[in-house]
C-alpha cells in the first residue's frame, strides 16, 4: 500500500511539541508518523536517505524505519500517531510547503477532537490533512512552469500591496486568467487564495511578536477593512485576532 492510498487502522495521537532534547535515536516504533514542522531544524539520518526537517516542512516518517535526529535549532512540532491495516510501501519523505496555513488549521482541529470522543471526525480530517502532504510531496518532484515560479516569489515579497495579482500576472507575461490557471496546476492553490493565506500567516506574526493595534496590522497585511480582516482571519484560525493574541499571552 502507498502513502497516498492509507487505509488507517488507528490514530493513537495527536500533539504538538517543544523540541528539547539535542539528539535521538528512533527504531521499533508502534507507529508511522505524518506532521508539520512549525520552527526550528533538525537533521535526520535515515542512512539510505538524509533531511533537515525545518520550518514549514511537512513530512511522513515509515514505522519501518530507523533513524538519528540531531537538532540544529530548537523549536515546536505537530505530530500524528497512527497504524494502518497493512504496511506502506512509500519510503519516509519531507517536503518543504510553500504555505501551511491549511495543514495547521486541520491539525490544530484534529488535536481539539483527538481529546474527545468523535473519532469519524477526527479520522475524515486526518485522511484530508495525508491528502494535502501527498500533493505537497508530489509538487517537489513536479516540473513548473519557470515564469510561474517566479510570479510566486513575486507575491512573496508583494502579496500585501492592493495590485498584487496584476503585478503577478504582468510579471508572468500571461494574461490574468491563463496565470491563474498555471498558478493553480503548479502549486494547487489560486493566486488569490495564496495571497490571502500569506497576508493571514504575516498577520499571525505580527500578533504575537509586534505590540501594533489589531487596525494596524490590518492595513500592514493589506486588508483596506478592520472588519473583513477579523472576519478572514477568524475563518482561517478559527479565533478573532483579539483572541488569537490572548492565546499567546501576549499583552
Amino acid at each position: 500500500m502507498k502513502f497516498e492510498d492509507l487505509k488507517v487502522k488507528d490514530i493513537s495521537a495527536v500533539f504538538h511539541y517543544d523540541t528539547h532534547l539535542r539528539r535521538w535515536h528512533s527504531e521499533n516504533r508502534p507507529c508511522h508518523i505524518v506532521g508539520l514542522k512549525l520552527q526550528g531544524a533538525a537533521f535526520h539520518d535515515f542512512g539510505y536517505k538524509k533531511f533537515v526537517l525545518s520550518r514549514n516542512s511537512v513530512f511522513f516518517f515509515n514505522q519501518r524505519d530507523v533513524y538519528d535526529v540531531e537538532v540544529e535549532e530548537p523549536g515546536s512540532t505537530f505530530v500524528v500517531h497512527f497504524t494502518t491495516y497493512e504496511d506502506i510501501e512509500t519510503d519516509s519523505f519531507v517536503a518543504q510547503a510553500g504555505t501551511t496555513a491549511e495543514i495547521e488549521s486541520i491539525l490544530d482541529r484534529m488535536e481539539k477532537l483527538s481529546r474527545g470522543s468523535r473519532q469519524l471526525s477526527l479520522m475524515s480530517l486526518f485522511y484530508k490533512l495525508c491528502d494535502e502532504i501527498s500533493r505537497t510531496s508530489e509538487r517537489l518532484y513536479h516540473k513548473r512552469d519557470e515564469r510561474i515560479t517566479h510570479v510566486r516569489e513575486y507575491l512573496d515579497t508583494h502579496f500585501r500591496e492592493s495590485g498584487a495579482l496584476d503585478g503577478a500576472a504582468s510579471v508572468s507575461g500571461l494574461s490574468r486568467r491563463r496565470f491563474g490557471e498555471l498558478f493553480k496546476n503548479d502549486f494547487d492553490i489560486t493566486p488569490n487564495r495564496y495571497i490571502q493565506i500569506k497576508r493571514i500567516e504575516y498577520s499571525k506574526e505580527l500578533l504575537a511578536f509586534s505590540e501594533l493595534s489589531i487596525g494596524e496590522i490590518a492595513a500592514l497585511c493589506g486588508f483596506s477593512d478592520i472588519y473583513y480582516f477579523s472576519k478572514r482571519f477568524k475563518l482561517e484560525t478559527g479565533k478573532s485576532p483579539q483572541n488569537y493574541k490572548k492565546s499567546l499571552h501576549i499583552a
